[in-house]
């Protein structure tokens, strides 16, 4: 835990900043980064320090739907450039937004994005078992073309076409970590591993190089805030808390978690939406960290124990 003020990192859904039925504009992305951010604004005037985290889903795909759409004309760009580019794009949205709300609270706090670098493992099974859709849908003959050229996997959605398949390894280092805490030690709001981060591989001798695969943001998220000794993670989300029986005729809410019932939990969920969000929050629990997850609208009353779902040692 953190020597002095509370330290917090905050995710961030992607989400929360373009949803699908949205125009895909710009100016609704700022729209929706300006709803979603008041409450940290406020959080981070009232004397925590706090670390920002996010998503880039569905930004990502718009990045890598581009490329597509201009193949004749450009080279394609791999996938962990796009990641790249998506952190720089949102960091920067989220930059002037979160600046701005603060300024208007009197805080002079500088807002401050890196572009986060992931180690993940060469070996990860999830590289010989890829599940993360990304990108535009193929017709048949487009899919077999791509996975012969370019030596994609791909999958099919009935009605839809064929679409690229990725890795979604686990993070196990996050390479800027001291960038992070020297930001935050210099009074600045870090916003970090963006998207999950930009994920590579590291050599024998330390020699980083960048791999194709999209990053669980809620893992990366929960292992920034156990390399900063964040006193809490917050995952902020569409929904207000976690509900048994989510969308069902009887939901009920739940409050607080364990880590051997968050892993319960955590297994009957959805592994692309929930599921990691809850993993993540039984491992940090496991390492004395705290988790809580809530909506951007109820993060006050959530801090304050009024409302959405911890999960504990």
């Amino acid at each position: 835990m953190s020597a002095g003020a509370e330290t917090i990192v905050v995710a961030l859904g992607g989400n929360a900043i373009a949803r699908r039925g949205d125009e895909g504009t710009i100016a609704a992305q700022y729209r929706r980064a300006t709803q979603a951010l008041a409450g940290v604004a406020r959080l981070a005037v009232s004397g925590p320090r706090v670390a920002l985290t996010h998503g880039n889903g569905p930004v990502v795909g718009n990045i890598v739907l581009r490329g597509e759409i201009a193949s004749g004309s450009v080279a394609p760009t791999p996938l962990f450039i796009s990641d790249a580019d998506s952190q720089g794009g949102i960091g920067l949205m989220l930059q002037q937004v979160l600046g701005n709300q603060l300024r208007a609270l009197g805080s002079t706090t500088t807002v401050a994005t890196v572009v986060t670098q992931v180690v993940v493992d060469s070996d990860d099974s999830a590289f010989a078992l890829p599940t993360k859709p990304i990108g535009p849908y193929y017709p048949a003959e487009e899919a077999e073309r791509l996975k012969a050229e370019r030596g994609w996997s791909l999958a099919e959605e009935a009605g839809r076409g064929w679409r690229r398949i990725v890795a979604s390894p686990r993070p196990l280092r996050i390479v800027e970590t001291g960038a992070v805490r020297a930001l935050l030690d210099a009074g600045c709001l870090p916003i970090a591993a963006g998207g999950g981060g930009v994920p590579v591989v590291a050599s024998a001798d330390g020699l980083l190089a960048g791999v194709d695969a999209v990053i669980d943001k809620d893992w990366s998220g929960a292992l920034l805030a156990d390399a900063l000794g964040a006193d809490r993670f917050v995952i902020l989300m569409e929904a207000d808390a976690l509900y048994r029986d989510f969308g069902g005729p009887n939901p009920t809410v739940i409050r607080r978690l364990s880590a051997d019932d968050a892993d319960t939990v955590a297994a009957s969920l959805p592994a692309g939406s929930m599921g990691p969000k809850v993993a993540a929050g039984a491992w940090l629990a496991r390492r004395g960290g705290q988790t809580l997850i809530c909506s951007p609208e109820t993060l006050e009353d959530a801090l304050a124990g009024n409302a959405g779902t911890r999960i504990t040692p």
